[in-house]
């Protein structure tokens, strides 16, 4: 436990917390006011921020009405969409997975198990460092070939962004899905799910949530989790980047 506390301050957000603790103190007892009220708000955001009790938090309130879904379970679709953000390239153009990884061995483990047929995956990038630079959709499908998938199997649309994607997808679907009423699933990570269907309702898409990629889980108490870390500060970002896109309706 110790050892885990002395790194935590050890790294570069860990310094940081500890500076601040400092100069709070310091302007503070030189009765800087002002400057030390200051001092003291951003030390209270990147201690809230950063630690990894209240990050969890923000992140289960996101993921709460998904942790009930059975993937394993789930009943047959005609086709499931993976959004993009799982996946990036080498420097010599392997396709990889990322921490959101999980969105695509999701669509596979669906497709070994014969819950579905075809996998849509989405994904574009507006700066490519050169023309074998792959977009997000592509490197995802290249993964999905490597774990078995039939190149004919899977589908590619384009889309920058979640709100691009949806419009890809309100296209595509009745062109090539015939069902009357189609079931079809949308893969995402969790914390991103009640945003990306409410952008695909926005579509008049009906789509069957499949989380992947949870990020928060039960929590033991340690001392060492109350300093900051970039990561808790990553998690606190993404959680905060989608209650204010449901603020702005987007």
């Amino acid at each position: 436990m110790l050892e885990k506390t002395l790194t935590s301050l050890a790294m570069p957000v860990g310094l940081i917390w500890l500076g601040l603790i400092t100069t709070t103190y310091l302007l503070l007892m030189s009765r800087q006011w002002m400057l030390g009220f200051f001092s003291f708000s951003c030390l209270l955001i990147i201690t809230l921020g950063g630690n990894k009790f209240v990050s969890n938090y923000l992140a289960h309130s996101l993921e709460a009405p998904f942790t009930h879904i059975n993937v394993a379970e789930l009943p047959s679709l005609d086709a499931v969409i993976v959004l993009g953000g799982g996946t990036s390239s080498t420097y010599n153009n392997r396709a990889q997975l990322q921490i959101a990884g999980d969105r695509v061995t999701t669509a596979a483990r669906l497709y070994h198990s014969g819950q579905v047929k075809k996998i849509i995956c989405t994904g574009s990038q507006s700066f490519r460092v050169s023309p074998e630079d792959l977009h997000p959709r592509e490197e995802a499908r290249l993964i999905l070939m490597e774990l078995g998938i039939p190149a004919n199997a899977v589908i590619l649309l384009e889309g920058e962004n979640t709100s691009q994607e949806m419009s890809s997808l309100k296209t595509w679907i009745p062109d090539h899905i015939k069902a009357t009423q189609p079931r079809i699933g949308l893969i995402t990570s969790a914390w991103h799910l009640k945003r990306a269907l409410r952008l695909a309702n926005s579509q008049g898409l009906n789509l069957e949530p499949v989380p992947a990629n949870f990020i928060s889980g039960p929590v033991n108490a340690s001392p060492h989790w109350v300093v900051p870390s970039g990561d808790n500060l990553a998690t606190t970002g993404r959680v905060v980047k989608e209650y204010l896109a449901a603020l702005v309706k987007r």
